[in-house]
């Protein structure tokens, strides 16, 4: 059963990196604005953190699959009437950040109901390594899906738009026709949604492991992973800076290269995951990648061409995948079954939330500062933030899961001492 959800699922990355290799490279050329750029990715991972909450809600009260191809449905409809607009000719950025938005949002109320079946799909040991497989299947999609935006781009950017529409639907009648299966929340009393969302926030601060891999997520994305959706941008660079001629297939050519540099790379990040989580400390791995990324984040920016640039944003892409693994397998460890599903949508939501910000906030800044010097602050401040996360005292206890972790939460042992009684 898991094999199914994991294939349909990769369908549908793939598709939802052709909308964004396609609609980016759109964007970059018509507007020459990094922050417009980041505004289309931003819209796509923005609405997880009002949206997954929510969702998290909606998978801890109903059916989760029922709940998932709802959503699904109306994915397709939106993509459908977002690929009817480009063909139409719409080129304004605000506009087609809009329509992404409310694709996107439909997507992060979904989400969370997928992700709190996993745990019934595979053994607990296993839920790490279900995780990485679920980075793969997003990062596959980061390889096929731009070569797949280069093909159809000249054709007209809309077809790129369309093909995602597909992938959707085939990921509805998978699911669809292909489970017969109901996963019920676990029963527990309803509460108003404002008390139901706040309990899951109170379940989640319970959970040193969780909290710690929220934390850390959204340093992440607030500092490294914006380089996904600044790579348009940095196409548009590369070619400037080579003296070549900017057109939509130009840029978006070379930004599929290096999606899929990133995406081959996480691939193997999350590979490396499974195999090795169960012999190293999870602190440890985080610690190895967040300091790679911190180099790697600026470096990507200072080389002389497009293949240079694809080493390093292979190398990235490892890095982040390796980070997202483990951090997703820690919050399915950690999380009670009772709040999984509002625990799963607030780190997802979060996540979202801190990338869209990130993204915006990059673009700003690349605008006036320039990629080289934005993304050189970000990798210092990426640096600062791991040397403050393992001076902690608990942060890579939390992470790996030790007993002490959860002594705070359990009561002391009361040992029984034998009262001496007069006269025996």
């Amino acid at each position: 059963m898991f094999g199914l959800f994991w294939g349909a699922g990769a369908a549908s990355d793939i598709g939802t990196w052709v909308q964004l290799a396609a609609i980016g490279s759109l964007v970059a050329v018509s507007s020459g604005s990094a922050l417009a750029t980041a505004m289309v990715a931003a819209a796509t991972f923005l609405p997880q953190g009002v949206c997954c909450p929510i969702g998290g809600l909606l998978a801890d009260r109903f059916e989760r699959r029922r709940t998932f191809l709802a959503t699904l449905g109306a994915q397709a409809v939106i993509t459908s009437i977002i690929a009817a607009a480009i063909a139409a000719g719409l080129r304004n950025p605000f506009a087609l950040s809009g329509l992404v938005l409310v694709q996107s949002s439909a997507g992060a109320l979904g989400q969370p109901s997928l992700q709190a079946i996993l745990p019934d799909l595979v053994p607990a040991d296993d839920l790490t390594a279900a995780v990485s497989l679920g980075v793969t299947s997003w990062n596959s999609g980061r390889v096929v899906g731009p070569l797949l935006a280069t093909a159809l781009v000249p054709f007209g950017a809309y077809w790129a738009v369309a093909a995602n529409g597909i992938s959707f639907a085939l990921l509805w009648v998978a699911i669809m026709f292909g489970c017969r299966r109901a996963f019920q929340p676990p029963a527990a009393a309803r509460d108003s949604i404002r008390v139901e969302l706040a309990n899951g926030v109170h379940a989640l601060r319970r959970s040193r492991g969780c909290t710690a891999a929220v934390a850390t997520i959204v340093a992440l994305h607030l500092c490294v992973v914006p380089f996904v959706g600044l790579i348009p941008a940095t196409s548009r660079a590369l070619l400037q800076r080579g003296g070549e001629t900017l057109s939509d297939s130009s840029v978006t050519s070379i930004a599929a290269r290096l999606l899929s540099a990133q995406g081959l790379g996480a691939i193997v990040g999350s590979l490396v995951v499974a195999n090795v989580v169960r012999r190293v400390r999870r602190s440890t791995l985080l610690t190895i990648a967040l300091a790679a990324a911190s180099i790697l984040v600026p470096a990507h920016e200072f080389t002389p061409g497009w293949i240079s640039t694809a080493c390093i944003v292979f190398a990235m892409g490892s890095c982040v995948a390796v980070v997202q693994s483990v951090l997703g397998g820690v919050v399915q460890r950690d999380a009670s079954d009772v709040h999984r599903g509002r625990i799963l949508s607030w780190y997802q939501g979060l996540n979202g939330l801190a990338y869209g910000i990130g993204l915006l906030g990059l673009g700003v800044l690349s605008d006036r500062f320039g990629l080289r010097t934005t993304f050189g602050v970000a990798g210092v401040v990426t640096a600062l933030m791991l040397v403050m996360a393992r001076r902690s005292t608990t942060w890579a206890v939390a992470i790996d899961g030790h007993p002490l972790a959860r002594q705070v939460e359990e009561p002391p042992i009361q040992i029984s001492v034998p009262v001496p009684v007069a006269g025996s």
